[in-house]
């Protein structure tokens, strides 16, 4: 603060805009990206649904990004029609996910012949997701195959979403709105 009164160049406006896929930014309720983000995971997940069903008795497990912020596995996982989803701040043990894995082979003897499970990056250090993906493997036996797909950086860059243009649109007109009532050239 001090450098600030004695040099011109330190006095820089400046307003932080949030844009993160994750959408965890605090004191914000969206933030820009995580729209794109979320409609590739449920596109992903519609398409390996396909795929589960075309290819009878088989389970995908899904990994999305979002660090220690489990919004796009919830979301992906609530939109996409998950069986289940593992997130960092849902704490879960290794009976939760046989649990988990308990209920797919109960679906899969009623005729429905596919399982799509969403698992957080980082929802835990121990059940990583290729242990889910064994686990799931090894419960299941032959009543199903379990398959792992790694979204990773297909979830970043690309098109954005109309919702996050809109956003992008939002955020830059109360920037400027900002600067003109409270900035001096």
């Amino acid at each position: 603060e001090e450098a600030r009164e004695n040099y011109a160049a330190f006095r820089i406006p400046m307003l932080n805009v949030p844009a993160t896929i994750s959408n965890n930014v605090p004191g914000t309720d969206h933030s820009m990206g995580c729209d794109t983000a979320l409609n590739i995971i449920v596109e992903a997940t519609d398409r390996l649904k396909q795929s589960a069903v075309a290819s009878r008795k088989r389970v995908f497990v899904i990994e999305t990004m979002g660090g220690h912020c489990g919004y796009l596995a919830t979301m992906g996982g609530l939109a996409g029609g998950a069986d289940a989803a593992y997130i960092f701040e849902d704490p879960f043990t290794i009976d939760h996910l046989q649990s988990d894995a308990r209920h797919l082979i109960s679906k899969f003897e009623q005729g429905v012949w596919r399982g799509i499970i969403l698992r957080n990056e980082k929802c835990s250090p121990h059940y990583t997701t290729d242990f889910i993906t064994n686990l799931y493997s090894a419960v299941g036996g032959t009543l199903f195959t379990t398959r792992t797909n790694v979204l990773g950086h297909m979830q970043q860059g690309g098109l954005p979403s109309p919702y996050d243009r809109h956003l992008g649109v939002r955020f830059a007109k109360k920037c400027l709105d900002f600067f003109m009532e409270y900035c001096t050239l």
